[in-house]
């Protein structure tokens, strides 16, 4: 059987798939209630969602259709438009917001579930979306008539299955690391709430008991400055990580740019927080890198105290919001950061909080950075095997050899 071209118009009018865009009414925060999904709540491949707005439950029958349901497919149509995920099969129940847009294919149609997320990946999708998302001045956006007049090619369910396989695959592999990396950190993050109790320790300052520095931009219309070896990192960067360890930067500067901009290049095992805007998302470089003027840096001036501060930073999140301050966005100074005091305990006592939990942060970092090395490759895979490009009795192989 050969592979069909058709639109999701042409789907949905032969209750194939069900396609439609969230309308929640007038937010009314009663409970029990039916939490908002929002585009925030999308991430890449799941739902991370802490919804602080709700329908009252009674809600759930005028709703109708636009209550999330299990292997439902959901697309960010506006603003950041085109983040995909699956919704699971044991989460809670949601409304979908007006900038969602959900897919539910028939159980017996020809079109599977998990195979149009990975479609939504592919540039099948993307080469359609890009002539559509800017057509107006605002932000993007991509409307209900814009996505049922889209085009997808369906091949037959063998291999859309063949697909799912292999790409899913990678994914639960992912999915793994993700949860080692999570769990290593928070176990890491507990021990220290927990080493605290009863502990005699003294009372310094950061700007005494550590370095403490900031970054910079060199200059953008130098062309001279960027596209180098050094990674130069941005608080997106950093908010984009699931866990609090960098291996790689969006952007690239040289050594001409590192010498014009205010940033130094800080080893490895530095601590970067940001500090403006959204204050306080952490990571710990696995590579020597720069910043740009988002950040403030803490670098230990020993290994055993590394984790120790780590941790001490974010058990002090609040105070560092309470001395935040600034017209446009809330900015944390570098002097009132060095002035917030931290619990410092004997060195024996920090070479034993240490031996704890250095081994449970590199255990995270190993994770992440395996799932970083497969979404990479995941990512490559797809187009060929979406495509036609390479059979999936190769891929088949080839993942094998990876995973």
């Amino acid at each position: 059987m050969s592979d069909r071209t058709v639109s999701f118009s042409e789907l949905a009018s032969e209750s194939l798939i069900e396609v439609g865009a969230g309308r929640p009414r007038t937010v009314l925060n009663q409970y029990p209630s039916l939490p908002i999904l929002r585009v925030a709540d999308v991430l890449d491949g799941g739902i991370e969602a802490s919804p602080q707005d709700h329908f009252p439950d009674g809600y759930r029958k005028a709703m109708g259709s636009k209550v999330s349901r299990p292997g439902d497919v959901v697309l960010t149509v506006k603003g950041t438009v085109g983040r995909v995920a699956l919704m699971p099969p044991d989460g809670p129940d949601f409304a979908y917001s007006p900038q969602l847009c959900y897919f539910r294919p028939a159980a017996s149609g020809p079109l599977r579930s998990r195979y149009l997320y990975y479609w939504f990946k592919s540039t099948q999708f993307w080469n359609q979306a890009d002539a559509l998302k800017g057509q107006t001045d605002m932000a993007d956006y991509l409307s209900l008539t814009d996505i049922l007049a889209l085009e997808i090619k369906l091949p037959p369910l063998d291999r859309q299955n063949g697909i799912i396989e292999v790409l899913g695959s990678l994914d639960d592999k992912i999915a793994v690391n993700d949860r080692i990396s999570t769990t290593s950190a928070t176990l890491a993050r507990t021990i220290h709430e927990e080493f605290t109790v009863g502990l005699e320790y003294r009372y310094e300052v950061f700007g005494t008991v550590a370095s403490v520095y900031g970054g910079g931009t060199p200059s953008t219309t130098e062309p001279s400055y960027w596209d180098g070896k050094i990674a130069w990192t941005t608080p997106t960067d950093v908010t984009a990580l699931s866990s609090p360890y960098l291996f790689k930067t969006s952007r690239m500067i040289t050594e001409s740019g590192l010498a014009n901009c205010a940033s130094r290049l800080y080893p490895a095992g530095s601590i970067f927080m940001t500090s403006r805007a959204t204050i306080g998302a952490f990571a710990v470089p696995q590579i020597p890198a720069a910043v740009n003027q988002g950040f403030i840096v803490v670098v230990p001036p020993m290994d055993q105290l590394r984790w120790w501060l780590f941790h001490e930073m974010q058990s002090r999140l609040d105070e560092m919001l309470s001395l935040a301050n600034g017209s446009t966005f809330l900015e944390l100074s570098r002097k009132n950061f060095k002035s917030i005091q931290v619990r410092v305990a004997s060195l024996d006592e920090l070479e034993r909080f240490d031996a704890m939990v250095a081994p449970l942060h590199q255990r995270a970092a190993q994770a992440s950075q395996e799932s970083a090395t497969l979404k990479v490759f995941r990512d490559t895979l797809l187009p060929k095997l979406m495509s036609g490009q390479i059979r999936i009795r190769d891929a088949e192989k080839i993942v094998e050899d990876v995973t």
